[in-house]
């Protein structure tokens, strides 16, 4: 059975259309184009259509009988059509036209930072929370709301007081709040270690769970100890049990606040207790496991509760070991309340 030869290969066309779908390999030479998709001599890659006569060159074309092969043909051949020769030549320009200016972007100048407090300058730093500090709130929360719980105090403000160090009735319970106060305390130390506090030589003189209902707990600004030699030595750590508003702390230096801490029944003057004015403090949103650490000598005061749900605190408070104990239910007011 005889069969058809196949049709001859038209050179003039490169291999991709001759050979197209074609179970078989080209037998003719792929014609050569130039980078733009046109015919080029076979030897030096000029357009054809830009020469007058072209002449024969195997089964291509050339522009010239005795032109020479150029230093682009790759092996003597003809050029891939698919991979197109690269100039390297600059673009010519029009003299006539300005060529438009690239913008130079610049980035604008960083907003300057305002200055934050520092322990060292103000006596006070917020602490975000840990991945300790937040599971210890979360078991602090849940000790706190059972109802085994229930030597709750009112105090002045509108809030309610619980004393850690009382034991519970039920056994499991008063194993758990002794090792949450074991976290707790860990934890404090490691607060007060971290802004150069040292905290081996403290003791801890007080641990106390605060309640504080819905739009209750604005307290009067006061200081935590009611003497100043024994209240610089003192510091105060409060764990965020629940997401709330921070204590209120001041803005000022605490330097500049020192004419307003006074011994005995003295009251300040009106002119330092204006230094005391609740717009030269401020307060900043927490979540739980967050804690406030300041200096006894620092006065502040507790804001209401905006939130819908009741607010838990852990009140902590730390003294020197060689000296007594002091009263954290007495405090100093520098402004005078009312019994």
């Amino acid at each position: 059975m005889s069969t058809q030869p196949p049709a001859p290969i038209d050179a003039s066309v490169s291999c991709a259309y001759c050979c197209a779908g074609a179970p078989r390999v080209c037998v003719g030479l792929i014609a050569r184009v130039d980078s733009a998709g046109k015919p080029a001599c076979e030897l030096c890659g000029r357009r054809l259509s830009k020469v007058k006569h072209t002449h024969k060159h195997g089964p291509g074309n050339a522009c010239h009988p005795r032109c020479k092969p150029s230093k682009r043909t790759v092996d003597g051949g003809a050029l891939d059509s698919t991979h197109a020769a690269r100039s390297h030549k600059r673009a010519r320009s029009d003299t006539g036209k300005q060529q438009p200016t690239p913008a130079v972007l610049l980035a604008p100048p960083p907003l300057p930072t305002p200055p934050q407090p520092s322990f060292t300058t103000h006596g006070w730093s917020l602490r975000p929370s840990s991945r300790s500090s937040r599971a210890t709130s979360v078991s602090w929360l849940e000790l706190a709301r059972d109802s085994e719980l229930h030597q709750w105090e009112q105090k002045r403000g509108g809030f309610y007081q619980h004393d850690t160090a009382q034991l519970l009735q039920c056994s499991f319970l008063d194993e758990k709040r002794v090792r949450l106060r074991h976290s707790a305390e860990r934890i404090a130390r490691a607060q007060l270690s971290i802004l150069g506090v040292d905290a081996t030589s403290l003791n801890l003189a007080a641990m106390k769970l605060l309640r504080t209902a819905t739009g209750e707990g604005l307290q009067e600004i006061h200081y935590d100890i009611t003497e100043y030699a024994r209240a610089i030595k003192c510091y105060t750590v409060l764990m965020y049990l629940t997401d709330t508003l921070s204590t209120a702390i001041p803005i000022l230096p605490l330097a500049d606040l020192r004419h307003t801490f006074t011994e005995g029944e003295k009251l300040p003057s009106a002119a330092a207790r204006k230094f005391l004015s609740r717009d030269k403090f401020q307060s900043e949103r927490v979540t739980a496991g967050d804690m406030l650490v300041f200096n006894c000598g620092v006065p502040h005061y507790g804001v209401a509760n905006p939130d819908e749900h009741d607010r838990y605190v852990l009140f902590l408070c730390f003294s020197p070991s060689n000296a007594p104990t002091p009263d954290t239910e007495e405090q100093r007011y520098p402004h005078g309340v009312v019994d």
